[in-house]
């Protein structure tokens, strides 16, 4: 009895010190965690932030565009308009838990002052603007277009954020064949100059050259005729590029393939012909009976039969012909491919037979229905390319799909490699602004994690190579694959980081994705072997994804995935730690220290002689900028061996810029982003001593005084 009492007496005080527990919170670059902070709802919490994102108070400029659901919540959208044009990718992200507590908000809007206003106005109504068609013309020019047109392509008037405020801007979205690919670009509306562009095709190399606009002008050949390609485009019933008529947020829907219950069967790699046999020895020339152990005989579940044809047709995965050399997707009369390697109906099989089972596999970690991603019979074509040796995720808006090429080894043999591919659809189907920052790397580096997520689990995963990615199709003569384990490999947060980028940093040379594969795989290996399962890991993995958009950078993601962890297992930390140890790691995130003193700038501190003095780490200076021609310098003093990185945080009206000095004055690193957004700069002290350098900040616009003068800057290392 006297037991009892005591567990219930425990139970209450623990209870009574939860309800006790104070809301917190914490930025980090555009997203802002939040934590016992309850929500009425996703405008109450904007309502209530309005001030600090620069946000009129009744927040007129916000349109709510849509509603994502994920395991622990749901994700509101609000795209920003100016003038009843959308500021193009600035938008702000209210993330509201299902115990009704607000979770994050992400922000990529723009403060739009009266003189920005002024100018937009100045923009539309005032300046002459080039047309669609010019507009069309001019962006077909500039990528080239040498491959028949996958979509319709389509312009749209935006406005394009810059330091200034923004830009009317065309966006041009043109769609083709690789090795043409999609791209969208940014033309000033007033003269057609390219402001800004992405790819919309990503490749799993840079193996076809860079996916950039400059490299497709420079491309060699001719050059499709505009008219022509798009009549060609509209005459066979394609879709327009751009087009989210058939989208809910940006997320592409199709109609859907009902499960039939019809199954076939199949020969599939699993996961891939050398991982599978445990051997080194498998060449793409090697002869056709050294594979023959590895065959596996796969269900290709819920295909299509029309009068007694059987298709490579689900509700999950659609084997059809997209992009050249056009071949037809394979059939038969009872439901059994027969076909090996060397044979286009062997790569159908093993394709559909892994992005079947894959999507399924989300299924099971509860992302279906109203939680479900790609859950619809997603388009593949198994020999496309141009028959190059390569393969991609490509989107236009309306439409997204894969292609696999057949250079050297067919890519469509390597589960890794189709795993890879549908990663990128898994990103972009989450999050449909998945672009800038350090998007390129970090779609990547997940697809890399996907694919060896799922090698990891298989009967040879954890012994052959498991830190190869792509353990078939690369690792040999046909390319050098990539690595799962560079642990060497540091974060800098004074760069950017693109796909497929050589890097070196400290000495050492690394590719950009390795740098975001690394701590994911490294915290399944050490969460696995701990005994947790794989399925908790992904699914903490594929959560953070949600309620974000454009121009995330390692450290906001990485942010995000601890998150989701606490989130997801709030009474098992080993996950959340695991991650932010890894991701300390790597650099990416920095080690959790108890917060260091607040202090006030104090005038006169306008030189480097007269800079206030900051010794400790964690150290947050309250400044105010005077005047227009007012510049504040903290002198830090950094610990030999340590990394300073300071950040300044204005007023979310305000644009001030931050730079560091060495006693010198000679600039080390400076930061000049635009209003409300923080500038970060970073320095290593490689020396045996400590070392003083001096941060600036200094006003470029925006607000001055007491009131409307006043930021923030935060020194750690």
């Amino acid at each position: 009895m006297r037991n009892t009492t005591r567990t219930t007496i425990a139970s209450l005080v623990m209870l009574a010190c939860a309800s006790l527990a104070q809301a917190g919170e914490k930025t980090v670059d555009n997203l802002t965690i939040f934590s016992n902070t309850k929500a009425a709802s996703a405008e109450a919490a904007l309502k209530a932030n309005a001030a600090r994102f620069g946000l009129p108070a009744n927040l007129n400029n916000l349109v709510l565009v849509s509603v994502k659901e994920s395991l622990t919540g749901k994700h509101y959208h609000y795209q920003q308009m100016l003038r009843g044009l959308p500021v193009d990718r600035a938008e702000i992200v209210v993330s509201i838990g299902n115990n009704g507590e607000l979770q994050k908000i992400f922000n990529e809007s723009r403060h739009i002052s009266a003189k920005m206003d002024a100018d937009a106005v100045n923009q539309m109504y005032n300046k002459a603007q080039i047309s669609e068609d010019e507009a069309l013309d001019k962006g077909w020019k500039n990528m080239k277009v040498q491959h028949n047109l996958v979509s319709v392509p389509s312009t749209a008037l935006v406005w394009m954020p810059t330091k200034d405020g923004v830009q009317l801007a065309r966006k041009v979205s043109i769609e083709a064949e690789m090795p043409t690919g999609g791209f969208v670009q940014y033309l000033n509306a007033h003269n057609g100059e390219l402001l800004d562009s992405y790819t919309t095709s990503l490749p799993r190399t840079n193996k076809g050259g860079e996916r950039s606009i400059a490299a497709r002008n420079a491309a060699p050949g001719q050059m499709l005729d505009m008219k022509a390609a798009i009549k060609a485009a509209k005459d066979a019933g394609k879709d327009t590029a751009g087009n989210t008529s058939k989208s809910t947020g940006g997320t592409v829907t199709t109609a859907a393939v009902a499960a039939s219950g019809i199954n076939g069967s199949g020969y599939a790699f699993d996961p891939d012909p050398r991982t599978a046999l445990n051997s080194d020895a498998l060449t793409d020339t090697s002869a056709a009976s050294a594979f023959d152990a590895a065959y596996s005989t796969k269900t290709l579940r819920d295909l299509t039969v029309t009068s007694g044809v059987y298709k490579l047709t689900g509700p999950y995965v659609n084997i059809k012909n997209i992009e050249a050399p056009n071949t037809a997707p394979s059939t038969t009369t009872n439901g059994v491919w027969t076909a090996k390697r060397g044979n286009n109906a062997f790569d159908d099989t093993n394709v559909y037979f892994h992005l079947d089972q894959n999507q399924r596999y989300m299924q099971s970690l509860g992302f279906t229905g109203t939680k479900g991603i790609i859950e619809r019979s997603f388009d593949v074509d198994t020999d496309g390319l141009n028959g190059d040796d390569n393969s991609h995720y490509s989107y236009s808006g309306a439409t997204d799909y894969l292609a696999f090429g057949h250079g050297c080894v067919n890519d469509s043999e390597d589960a890794d490699v189709i795993l890879h591919e549908y990663g990128h659809g898994i990103q972009r189907n989450i999050n449909a602004n998945w672009t800038g920052g350090d998007t390129g790397a970090m779609g990547e580096g997940f697809g890399d994690y996907w694919a060896a997520s799922y090698s990891y689990s298989t009967p040879n995963g954890k012994t052959y190579h498991p830190e190869w990615a792509f353990s078939w199709d690369g690792h040999g003569s046909c390319w050098a694959g990539r690595m799962l384990n560079r642990t060497d490999a540091k974060y800098n947060s004074t760069k950017t980081y693109g796909a497929h980028q050589s890097v070196t940093e400290n000495g050492v040379t690394f590719q950009s994705d390795e740098l975001w594969s690394a701590p994911l795989y490294q915290s399944m290996v050490s969460l696995i072997a701990a005994g947790k399962p794989r399925a908790n890991i992904d699914k903490i993995i594929l959560e953070a994804h949600f309620g974000l958009g454009s121009n995330i950078k390692m450290p906001a993601m990485a942010t995000a995935i601890v998150n989701a962890a606490k989130n997801l297992y709030p009474s098992d930390l080993t996950y959340a730690n695991t991650f932010q140890a890894k991701f300390e790691a790597q650099n990416i995130l920095t080690a959790v220290v108890p917060p260091g003193p607040t202090i006030n700038e104090t005038e006169s501190n306008n030189t480097i002689a007269t800079a206030n003095p900051v010794t400790q780490t964690g150290t947050t200076v309250n400044g105010n900028m005077g005047s227009s021609t007012d510049a504040d310098y903290i002198a830090i003093t950094v610990p030999a061996g340590k990394t300073l990185t300071a950040v300044m945080t204005p007023n979310a009206t305000s644009d001030y810029d931050l730079k560091l000095y060495n006693s010198a004055g000679t600039e080390l690193a400076s930061s000049v982003k635009g209003t409300g957004q923080a500038d970060t700069v970073t320095r290593a002290n490689t020396g045996s001593t400590a070392v003083t350098w001096y941060a600036k900040v200094f006003y470029y616009a925006g607000g001055t005084g007491a009131t409307n003068g006043t930021y923030t800057l935060k020194a750690s290392w």
